[in-house]
């Protein structure tokens, strides 16, 4: 089974809530059958901090399980991202000339340790982390030995910070701010004739905000309606830990009314292009049975057990699942037990779903081990 991936975003939210999933997996001995993941915000936050704790490669299922997860729960639960970062843009505000999401990435290699460039990533299995270009409005892509979008082209081989490119994919608007990029810097080309050519840049700067803002289920890389599946996988795992659009608009007070009007109208947008795009994929792994599966937070897994071939219990209660879906899309310190409801929930919702849904690998999991060690 070659298996793809697609991280949400979320904040830590659907940091932890990804890292969950992946234990379903390494449960059965899967993560050495992913070929490619593909993330947005918090997705990229858990994609990177699986790499960073993992010594910037792709862990076996017995490393993720015994180290890689206790590490992140200490990063995630002794560490607030959020505070650090705001204080630095106060205390350090010249480094904002870069965009406050630069602030960040130094933040993420200072706080959580993410750090070399796009080009000491493993080649398998081949990540995209991904962003939204304000000058382009499309999906911008850094991977290993490539970075932009069809219209602005591309660098080869870029020499380019990991933590900045997680920060530009998790720049969410409102809370952090967009990553600056000098065009100037870098060689453009453009693929033609079979061959890369060199370019003139097409802007003077670049804006890079969060991949949310145009796909935020990090699906795009992986899925086309009417192609199917990215060639070189034959099951896609979509992670969907995005909180439900809330009736009320945002309640927080130090944002000025404008602020918090426009922020409102980019969260239905937002929420209205993830609904499209799962309605999409569900009716493909509907019609392609076995190609697939989407990972909701939130979802009432008690009702997919019952459909379930393989024997199965949720573990946490209704209000449990409840108090999941409340947990703001910020980047703070998590406590214990926000940390161990989202990594359960997660991993129950993957065992609910590929129990049910998935191919007949995917449906015996052992469950005499733990998850992890929150001690």
């Amino acid at each position: 089974m070659k298996i793809a991936l697609a991280f949400s975003g979320g904040g830590v939210r659907a940091t932890v809530f990804h890292l969950g999933v992946l234990a379903r997996l390494a449960r059965q001995d899967l993560l050495g059958n992913v070929k490619i993941v593909s993330s947005v915000s918090g997705g990229s936050l858990a994609a990177g901090l699986v790499f960073a704790t993992a010594g910037n490669c792709w862990p076996s299922s017995e490393q993720y399980l015994h180290d890689v997860v206790p590490r992140c729960l200490s990063l995630l639960t002794m560490r607030n991202l959020q505070r650090t970062f705001v204080a630095q843009s106060l205390m350090f505000p010249w480094r904002l000339a870069s965009g406050r999401a630069s602030v960040l990435g130094d933040v993420l290699e200072s706080t959580w340790g993410l750090k070399g460039s796009l080009a000491d990533l493993p080649i398998a299995p081949r990540w995209i982390i991904n962003a939204t270009c304000y000058q382009t409005g499309k999906n911008w892509r850094f991977q290993r030995d490539l970075m932009g979008d069809y219209r602005t082209k591309y660098v080869v081989d870029p020499e380019f910070r990991l933590s900045h490119a997680l920060a530009a994919s998790a720049a969410v608007p409102g809370l952090v701010g967009p990553l600056l990029i000098r065009s100037k810097k870098y060689a453009w080309s453009e693929f033609r004739d079979d061959d890369w050519q060199g370019i003139p840049p097409k802007y003077k700067h670049l804006h890079l905000w969060d991949g949310g803002v145009y796909d935020n289920l990090g699906v795009e890389p992986l899925f086309k309606p009417g192609e199917g599946l990215r060639e070189g996988t034959d099951y896609l795992i979509v992670c969907d830990a995005s909180r439900p659009l809330s009736c009320d608009a945002r309640q927080s007070r130090w944002r000025p009314g404008f602020l918090k009007a426009s922020l409102r109208l980019v969260d239905v947008a937002t929420d209205q292009v993830r609904s499209l795009r799962a309605r999409m994929l569900m009716e493909h792994f509907k019609q392609h049975p076995g190609s697939g599966a989407y990972l909701r937070l939130g979802l009432a897994t008690k009702n997919v057990f019952a459909r379930s071939p393989v024997q199965g219990k949720p573990a946490l209660t209704d209000d449990e699942v409840r108090r999941v879906g409340q947990i703001e899309t910020t980047l703070r310190q998590l406590t214990h037990g926000e940390f161990s409801l989202l990594f359960r929930h997660g991993f129950e919702v993957a065992d609910a779903m590929l129990s049910t849904y998935g191919k007949e690998s995917l449906r015996n999991v052992p469950r005499n081990r733990v998850l992890f060690n929150a001690a």
